[in-house]
């Protein structure tokens, strides 16, 4: 199905089910971790074999993707006080720096708007598995324009980081200046006023989540701080509300003007052409921001307007294309090629779509979404897939038009799942390492916490009885067994090596949720027995 397993030794998770697609994913993750791991160690891939830069938010995200699922939790610490080490002086990080330590270049600036939220959500993840507030203390450089500066807590890097933050303000003080972009790196702005006055709905959703993330972190050693970022996200949560969230859907941009608001991929969008994106929508859902009805409302714009056969569109239609001339986005009406975010269907949106699917309970769905993008046996379950090397994670599924004036007269072919797709770059993502943590952390529900281990599985009925083994923390393996009822989440009894054992519950807003087992119930070793609703 995929060759022969690739040379590593990632604590990787292993999975036996006959449910459908369970051996077709347990044959790829060996070499998801593969790719996962060049990310991290060398980041390139078979389209940048020049060599690559650690990109601040890739490595946020795919390495501490790799490092949770595999239980690394020193690799993750180290990598984390090298990002720290990356940050300019003046707070916010480069777009992309060399990941070797003893260099000493600022990295690419200037960098898009979201990159200074991405350590800080990490930095928050990591405080939240381990409970290591010691890493807040120690000494880590700044990046100088052209040297280094003396080395400064960690703490202060972070202080730095949030004054920088609160320093980039829309004219509603609220809500986080676009800057030079968003997670989508074809839509740099095509004019400075757009930089400085329109907000990426996405962003603020981030900067929500990264502030509250870090809070819950931070809040047992320094409330002080915790309440700080707690009142930062607090206020950012209701402006999206308030000006984001118009007719029942979230914008993708607002133009924040003296006097009114003007709002671009939104059906009142009179200025791209656009009128759904995803990218806003599944990061809401997944952060529970939306209440319950709202979420509903937006899983079925998505299903009427993104939903593609390879998986979720970034837009309901490729960006205005004129040949080159701008308008609003740089590169996403000058780029004559087509394909990656430019052909809409860009991989790690449809993998937040798998985890927004989680944390509504669509376990059927959620399975269905994440095979989608496992390269073994593709061309079995989505008819106009064009072959592609099944032993790789690819970064997007390509249309194949010949180029973007073709895309444009045939849009609507993207919905057809007869319409031949490709493969796009493969390897360079941090995909692969959003995959490990997706089955790990949200699929099988297993997550180690310094607070006790989480239990919240969220799986198909055709995967009752799967058999499965994780990584614990440090050393040695968990070995898990589950029964699954018709719901696929919502935990009812777990049993620890035979004796059955209760905790506290998790709060779900979509859904059942799981519980929390008191620190130490679940040890390298342990048979852990789950029973779901």
């Amino acid at each position: 199905a995929g060759g022969d397993r690739p040379g590593h030794d990632w604590r990787l998770p292993r999975l036996a089910c006959d449910g459908p697609g369970t051996a077709e994913l347990a044959a790829a993750l060996p070499w998801f971790a593969h790719d996962a791991a060049v990310h991290y160690q060398a980041p390139r891939g078979l389209e940048q074999y020049t060599g690559g830069a650690w990109g601040t938010r890739d490595v946020c995200q795919g390495p501490v993707g790799l490092l949770l699922a595999t239980g690394e939790h020193a690799a993750l610490r180290a990598a984390l006080l090298q990002v720290f080490a990356g940050q300019a002086v003046d707070g916010d990080w480069p777009q992309s720096f060399d990941y070797l330590p003893e260099a000493a270049a600022p990295g690419l600036r200037p960098s898009h708007g979201d990159v200074v939220y991405w350590p800080l959500l990490a930095l928050g993840e990591y405080l939240l598995a381990t409970g290591d507030a010691g890493l807040l203390d120690e000494p880590v450089r700044f990046v100088g324009p052209s040297e280094f500066t003396a080395a400064e807590p960690v703490r202060e890097h972070l202080r730095r980081a949030v004054d920088r933050l609160a320093s980039r303000r829309t004219r509603d003080p609220r809500l986080p200046a676009y800057g030079h972009g968003d997670w989508n790196d074809s839509l740099q702005p095509a004019r400075p006023e757009l930089a400085r006055q329109m907000c990426s709905t996405w962003t603020a959703v981030l900067e929500v989540e990264a502030l509250r993330t870090l809070a819950t972190g931070l809040a047992a050693t320094d409330g002080r701080t915790a309440a700080e970022l707690t009142a930062l996200a607090d206020r950012t949560l209701a402006a999206i509300g308030e000006v984001l969230l118009t007719d029942g859907e979230l914008a993708g941009y607002g133009v924040i003007g003296p006097d009114q608001v003007e709002l671009l991929v939104h059906p009142r969008d009179h200025t791209t052409g656009l009128r759904h994106g995803c990218l806003q929508m599944i990061h809401a859902i997944a952060a529970e921001l939306l209440d319950p009805q709202q979420a509903r409302d937006h899983v079925a714009l998505i299903d009427q307007h993104l939903a593609g056969p390879h998986g979720i569109y970034l837009f309901d239609a490729p960006v205005r294309y004129d040949g080159g001339r701008l308008h609003v986005f740089q590169r996403a009406e000058a780029a004559t090629f087509w394909g990656r975010e430019i052909g809409l269907m860009y991989t790690h949106a449809q993998l937040r779509w798998v985890e927004a699917l989680t944390h509504l309970g669509e376990a059927e769905r959620a399975w269905a979404e994440l095979l989608k993008v496992v390269p073994v046996g593709v061309r079995d379950r989505i008819p106009g897939a064009r072959p592609r090397q099944s032993s790789c994670y690819f970064s997007s599924a390509d249309a194949v038009f010949a180029d973007r004036w073709v895309a444009r007269e045939r849009a609507r072919d993207l919905f057809d799942p007869a319409t031949p797709f490709e493969g796009g770059w493969r390897v360079y993502s941090s995909g692969p390492g959003l995959i490990l943590r997706l089955v790990t952390e949200r699929l099988l529900g297993v997550r180690f916490r310094a607070a006790g281990t989480e239990l919240d599985p969220v799986l198909p009925r055709t995967m009752d009885g799967l058999q499965a083994t994780l990584a614990a923390p440090g050393a040695g393996e968990v070995e898990l067994s589950f029964s699954i009822g018709e719901a696929g989440h919502g935990v009812r009894r777990v049993l620890v090596d035979g004796v059955e054992v209760t905790g506290e519950p998790l709060a779900a807003r979509y859904r059942a949720g799981g519980v929390r087992l008191p620190p130490g119930t679940i040890r390298a070793g342990s048979a852990v027995a789950i029973e779901l609703g």
